[in-house]
């Protein structure tokens, strides 16, 4: 997918220097192979007949994202290197949006005011929640819908030296997270202004330790964001008593002192496990299903 995110030169000042995930070439080189089988998965078997110049050009868009989760590479360099076509990196790119593998931002342009080249972040890195939250994307990602409220879209621009007073909430744990909406000059929304679209059984269990309307509007987003990177055919909304038992465990691994980071990565990230768990169940149901499928077991 493409968004319209213009990322200013200090925003991508902050991504370029974030923490490398991978902390040595072993561990890049091991990053890599995770994210070039995504990649060959969403071919399938024409990934096997493409030019080799082709594969290389995909094997360095994995390396370079596996440090950051995001590569930034002109395409006529790229093609440069591998001896394809700037249309060849193009198409490739295109179809990595088209199966949900990369997502597509802009950085400004430093020769007009409009878009410039573009960012393409890893949706299975690591990091690649971390950007959500950082650039604000949830809004413009497929199924989720926009914010309760409008929100100032102005960054401050700070230098990459300083600490950011505006770091989003994902950093925070759930005690600091709540000691910070004390400390807000407004009265949050409580949970009656969550929007109607939100399941009432999500919302009734998220209530207790979330009575802001925004937060529990977002920490749905991260269960249509999960739900989406899963490629599930199954309605999320099927599977609520996944997403409610993932969110309670979530909880009492936070009580038990196990959330050394932020209790959303925490929650997404069990989301993504049971929604990984669900797909490989689906799939199986489908073959079972099929006429064709053989049971070896049953012969």
């Amino acid at each position: 997918m493409t968004v319209n995110r213009m990322v200013s030169n200090p925003e991508f000042d902050q991504m370029k220097s974030r923490e490398a995930y991978a902390k040595n070439r072993r561990e890049q080189q091991i990053m890599k192979e995770i994210l070039l089988d995504v990649v060959k998965r969403a071919y399938g078997d024409s990934y096997n007949r493409k030019r080799q110049g082709t594969k290389n050009a995909i094997d360095m868009m994995c390396w370079l994202a596996a440090d950051r989760g995001f590569f930034f590479i002109e395409d006529k360099t790229l093609a440069k290197r591998y001896g394809v076509t700037d249309r060849t990196i193009r198409e490739v790119e295109q179809t990595l949006r088209e199966n949900n593998v990369i997502v597509t931002v802009y950085r400004r342009s430093s020769t007009q005011n409009g878009l410039g080249n573009q960012v393409h972040l890893f949706v299975d890195h690591p990091y690649f929640e971390h950007w959500v939250e950082f650039l604000q994307l949830e809004e413009f990602l497929p199924n989720f819908q926009p914010n309760l409220q409008p929100e100032n879209t102005e960054r401050p621009c700070e230098s990459k030296r300083v600490p950011s007073k505006y770091d989003p909430t994902y950093y925070l744990t759930l005690n600091t997270f709540i000691k910070h909406n004390k400390r807000k000059e407004n009265v949050a929304l409580n949970s009656d202004f969550v929007p109607s679209y939100v399941p009432e059984s999500f919302i009734l269990a998220v209530q207790p330790f979330f009575n802001d309307a925004k937060e529990i509007h977002r920490l749905w987003g991260k269960v249509r964001l999960a739900h989406k990177m899963s490629r599930l055919d199954t309605p999320v909304e099927e599977l609520l008593a996944l997403v409610i038992q993932t969110f309670k465990g979530s909880v009492f691994a936070y009580k038990q002192n196990k959330v050394k980071k932020a209790f959303t990565g925490y929650f997404f990230g069990g989301l993504r496990n049971v929604f990984a768990a669900a797909k490989r169940r689906e799939t199986f149901q489908h073959q079972s299903d099929n006429p064709l499928f053989y049971n070896f077991l049953e012969a």
